[in-house]
């Protein structure tokens, strides 16, 4: 199966196609664009406007992105992955995916096209941060994992409902978003970045 140039990995339905940078571009806003790689892959380099569900987060978040009539652009670290990110959607009802970027990311800058950055804070510098009132925390995680734990001053939204509840800050306030392991703060800061 030969699309767009390139050959899809075994199994891949036939309306997915590789995109090379430039029509990837044209094509993305007409729906959304997940970036499948980890979260921190995602805030060293990735495409403006789009959101960061790494790849196993997909059955559970990428329904709170898209629904059925979504079209659906990914970005993914290798193509072996592209078969399992198309598999998850489409589990989930969400069977769009009209198209991949091509030689990702790499293939995205060397063509000269914009990137945005949101970048990573180790705990210990946040807390440093923190007392000098320099950085207010996001916590992203589910109402029981915070009752169990949480930074103290910190606020709260769940990264489900982030996109419906963003948090009302000064645009000028550094925002660090924080959840258990880091996954879910990448989709939020992603979430965030797009609004």
């Amino acid at each position: 199966n030969l699309q767009g140039g390139r050959a899809l990995p075994e199994g891949i339905r036939t309306g997915t196609r590789m995109l090379q940078p430039h029509e990837f571009q044209e094509r993305m806003n007409t729906g959304v664009v997940i970036d499948c790689r980890p979260p921190e892959a995602f805030a060293g380099a990735h495409i403006p406007e789009s959101y960061n569900v790494w790849l196993q987060g997909l059955p559970a978040f990428a329904g709170w992105l898209a629904d059925e009539s979504t079209a659906i652009f990914l970005v993914v670290d290798e193509p072996a992955h592209i078969h399992e990110a198309v598999t998850s959607l489409a589990r989930i009802g969400l069977d769009r995916v009209e198209g991949v970027l091509g030689g990702g990311i790499e293939a995205w800058r060397d063509q000269g096209l914009a990137l945005a950055m949101s970048g990573t804070i180790s705990a210990q510098e946040c807390a440093e941060r923190m007392k000098k009132n320099e950085v207010r925390v996001l916590d992203v995680r589910d109402d029981n994992e915070r009752e169990e734990k949480r930074i103290p001053g910190s606020l709260h939204t769940y990264v489900g409902d982030l996109e419906k509840k963003i948090p009302h800050l000064p645009k000028e306030d550094n925002l660090v978003v924080h959840c258990s392991v880091g996954h879910r703060a990448g989709l939020a800061a992603s979430i965030l970045k797009r609004n």
